[in-house]
């Protein structure tokens, strides 16, 4: 595991890699706290997640960690936002192949009404200096991964109703 430079909250608008992603799904913003919340559930509905879970006594708040594994990549990872139903944010601490010295990820849920919500997901990233070779990779198969991932939480959130 390399270890991560952590960033706080205002990293995710300095960052020298931006991606943002947007995700529109069936329920409240509510409901969609509770399914990001919710570690197990990520292995339904996130593209490539084989594991997540809790590794800090409670996760409930800021300072809470957890380590996921996606597509090959573990991170461990340390929440330095948790605004139930609004904001969620973590800052990595490590990184198993890892491609980054710091990253935040970010995400924001807004009320569209109608039973809908509205994601925006932010990734910043410090990448290491050969992962510029790499970038445009990276953003392609991300865009792809976030909007496959979106699709199964819509699918997932109604499963749960």
């Amino acid at each position: 595991m390399t270890t991560l430079v952590p960033q706080d909250l205002a990293y995710v608008d300095t960052a020298p890699w931006i991606f943002d992603f947007e995700g529109i799904v069936t329920g409240s913003p509510d409901e969609v706290w509770d399914m990001f919340i919710d570690n197990e559930s990520w292995t339904v509905w996130f593209k490539g997640c084989r594991a997540c879970r809790a590794t800090s006594a409670t996760f409930d708040g800021i300072g809470s960690t957890r380590s996921i594994s996606v597509n090959g990549l573990r991170v461990d990872e340390r929440f330095i936002a948790w605004e139930p139903g609004r904001l969620w944010a973590f800052t990595g601490v490590s990184m198993r192949l890892s491609f980054a010295s710091s990253l935040v990820e970010r995400a924001a849920f807004s009320d569209l009404g109608d039973g809908r919500t509205r994601i925006d997901y932010r990734m910043a990233v410090t990448p290491k200096r050969w992962a510029s070779l790499i970038r445009s990779t990276i953003a392609k198969q991300a865009t792809k991964s976030f909007a496959v991932s979106f699709a199964n939480l819509d699918r997932a959130l109604a499963a749960r109703r």
